[in-house]
């Protein structure tokens, strides 16, 4: 049974899940507004085929991204929920109109512009929308079921490969290889900046560090850093004595002065950094947190 407490935070969380996808929302309908649309630049997905039958028809995009993602939306209803399902619907319904309104005061005619500027902001648009639970409708949710299929793929890489088949249309349509490339250009910097919305926070530094004094050493992480480790038995190939390892995980932004206090504990300590993708546990990323 839930208490008062906790009702209220789940309250305070569903409200901060709504204004982000509010804010996803408006993003996400600038970037083709302003940017994309108005210099033919393919956003992809079903919002880019949108596009190239907009140009075909008196039919606004967004009056047309609406439409044709009622059947997805259906998909997206049998295999996330009812949640998902209304929190998309709502995104639709801010964003299609927002897009038609915002085509009509372009912001830049340069196309290089449109795609890096329309490229990031479609990318931290979808980025947000995602982390809020939600989506833009469209591949975003046959990225999602995909994403249950192959959870090793990310996201952003899902997206460009569905998208490259959209560009390679818009340019059909469009006419001209310039605007292929260009829209290339800003599905390459959506699916960056995507990427980073997503999966940055969760970059670290896995680091083993061999050391003459490593009980010193952790020490001292610890107490500058407030960074945690773990010893592991070690046995030198050379010297042939047993050594403790100490490893631990750090964000990049540590990496620096923990080198300088394993220098200053001992200045021949051997150290070893490999990159990590994602760490699950206290100070990084919960283990029952959602899986974009």
């Amino acid at each position: 049974m839930k208490t008062k407490k906790t009702k209220k935070i789940d309250w305070r969380h569903g409200l901060y899940k709504f204004m982000m996808a509010t804010l996803g929302a408006v993003i996400y309908a600038a970037s083709i507004g302003f940017f994309l649309d108005p210099n033919r630049l393919s956003a992809g997905g079903i919002t880019g085929i949108a596009q190239i039958l907009s140009k075909l028809l008196p039919v606004g995009t967004g009056t047309l991204a609406l439409v044709m993602n009622i059947p997805v939306l259906l998909l997206g209803l049998w295999k996330f929920g009812w949640r998902f399902f209304a929190m998309t619907s709502y995104v639709l319904v801010v964003s299609s109109p927002l897009m038609d309104l915002f085509y009509a005061y372009p912001l830049t005619a340069d196309p290089v512009l449109a795609a890096v500027a329309g490229g990031a902001l479609l990318g931290l648009g979808m980025g947000i929308l995602f982390r809020a639970g939600a989506s833009s409708g469209g591949v975003d949710i046959i990225t999602k079921v995909l994403r249950l299929r192959f959870p090793h793929i990310k996201t952003g890489v899902i997206f460009f490969v569905l998208d490259a088949i959209i560009i390679v249309a818009s340019a059909v349509v469009f006419g001209g290889l310039d605007v292929a490339l260009y829209a290339t250009i800003g599905i390459l910097v959506s699916t960056f900046v995507m990427n980073y919305v997503l999966y940055g926070s969760d970059e670290a530094r896995m680091v083993y560090i061999v050391s003459n004094d490593p009980q010193q050493t952790a020490n001292l992480l610890l107490e500058k850093l407030n960074l945690g480790g773990t010893f592991l038995n070690g046995y030198g190939a050379y010297t042939g004595k047993e050594k403790k390892v100490l490893m631990c995980v750090m964000r990049p932004k540590q990496l620096p002065a923990a080198r300088e206090l394993a220098a200053s504990v001992d200045p021949n300590a051997f150290l070893i950094v490999a990159g990590v993708s994602a760490v699950f546990g206290e100070g990084f990323k919960a283990h029952n947190s959602e899986d974009l």
